[in-house]
Formats: C-alpha cells, structure tokens, sequence
C-alpha cells in the first residue's frame, strides 16, 4: 500500500494506492491551520504504507514537516517527486526542467496517461496553471496567473473605491453580468480564466493541428468550466494519478 500526497498552497490532498487501484482523494486545507488539524486528518495510525510519494509546492517548512511525521506514525522515509527531462513517452519542455512545479509536471503525466494524445491541462488553485502536451508526449510549456481568491483580494488590496463599494454591496450573481461590486469583482475574475483557458486551448489547436483534449483540476475547477467555451472533463484528483503512476514504475 502506498500513501500519495499532493501538497499545493492552500489544500493538502491524498489517498492511497493498493493493488485494487487509487482511493478517492481526500483534502484538508492547510493555509493559516494550525498543524495538528490537518496532521490527525492526514496520518492515520492503523494504516501502513510500504511507500509515501509526495508532490509539495508549500515550501520547505512543509517538506520538514512531512518528513519528520512520516518517519514517526510510518517509520518510512518520504519520497518528494519533482520533475525531471523524461517520463516515459513525456518529454519535458522547461530549458531548466527542475523548476516546473511538481504539481504541474504530475498533473501532465496523470493526463498523458489518461489520454495518450495531444492535451491541454488547466489547473484552477490557488494559482492557475494551464500546460500542454502533443501527441508526441512533448512538454510545449504552460502559463501561470493568480486564481479566482487572488484577483479577487489583489483588487480589495490595491484599490480604495473598489474595496468600499464591495463592502457596501448585496452579494447576489443573478445573470450573467454582475448587479453589484462583489459579484463584478468575482464575476471578472471567474470570467479572465475561462477566457485564458479557452485561448490557449485554441492556440495548442493551431500550432499542433490537433485538438486538445482538456483536463480540468482544482479546487475551483468547476467555476472556470460553467463560464468556458471548450469542454473539458474534470479530474479532480489529477496530481495525485500522477504520483500513482510513477510509483507503479519499478525502482
């Protein structure tokens, strides 16, 4: 049995691999939680794993963590997953291949596996991150921008008639086009990612001569789909099929 862990910004999501397949992803938040809420979710006395996989972008206090806990309720050593030149038929596209997230890298190879042809993954967190393969299994590299929290709270922020008119306002999301401050700034943001997925999903279109198959993963996945033209499927767990993939690779 193998635990797979993917640590992003602000969740924390896993589940366990055995041989009858992946369970389903569990998630906690971690961001501003004190340790020992999100660690009694996670670590789990009466499981054993021969193996714990882990893909973390929430630094190395985080890293530090994981390790010490897995070495005490599991008496095992974590293995971090990063990205590397070559997985298989994957080839990745970074001039510099160990500086593409693990997140991203994982979330490709959970694709390719699934699709095995030209893709197109948007990841909506924290950030958003949209990568893309072609049927050869070539990175082609991918963009990043702030998600739907972090527009929304850079314009509270950054701005003074913006922020008083949302604090003034009567939450409401009627129609397409927002009535009120808080559903304009949300509205917009929701809107600028659906736009900037469906564009680029269009732009793998013209450069490779295929259509991308899309992927959707993320906590907010399901509010960038309802606005985008192109279809997708979601794949909520998408990362954590990646860590599942490279553990079933012999060692």
């Amino acid at each position: 049995m193998i635990l797979v862990i993917d640590v992003g910004n602000t969740r924390l999501k896993w589940a366990w691999l055995t041989t009858t397949g992946l369970s389903d992803q569990q998630a906690v938040v971690h961001r501003d939680t004190k340790p020992a809420l999100w660690t009694a979710a996670l670590f789990d006395p009466a499981q054993q794993p021969d193996r714990v996989l882990v893909s973390n972008v929430a630094g190395e206090q985080m890293a530090k963590n994981l390790s010490s806990l897995t070495r005490k309720v599991y008496g095992v050593k974590i293995e971090f997953v990063t990205a590397t030149r070559q997985f298989l038929e994957l080839t990745n596209g970074y001039l510099d291949p160990s500086l593409l997230g693990a997140d991203r890298w994982l979330a490709v190879i959970g694709a390719w596996t699934k699709a095995r042809t030209a893709l197109c993954v948007v990841d909506a967190g924290t950030a958003v991150k949209v990568d893309s393969v072609d049927a050869n299994g070539q990175h082609l590299g991918g963009l990043i921008v702030p998600g739907i929290h972090m527009m929304r709270d850079a314009l509270l922020r950054k701005t003074s008639d913006i922020a008083r008119a949302v604090a003034q306002s009567t939450p409401s999301m009627a129609g397409v086009l927002a009535n009120n401050t808080i559903g304009a700034v949300s509205r917009g943001a929701v809107f600028a990612l659906a736009g900037m997925a469906d564009r680029a999903a269009e732009i793998i279109e013209q450069s490779t001569g295929i259509k991308p198959q899309l992927f959707i993963t993320g906590g907010d996945a399901g509010m960038i789909t309802g606005t985008m033209r192109a279809r997708g499927e979601i794949v909520p767990d998408l990362v954590l099929r990646g860590l599942a993939v490279i553990a079933a690779q012999p060692r």
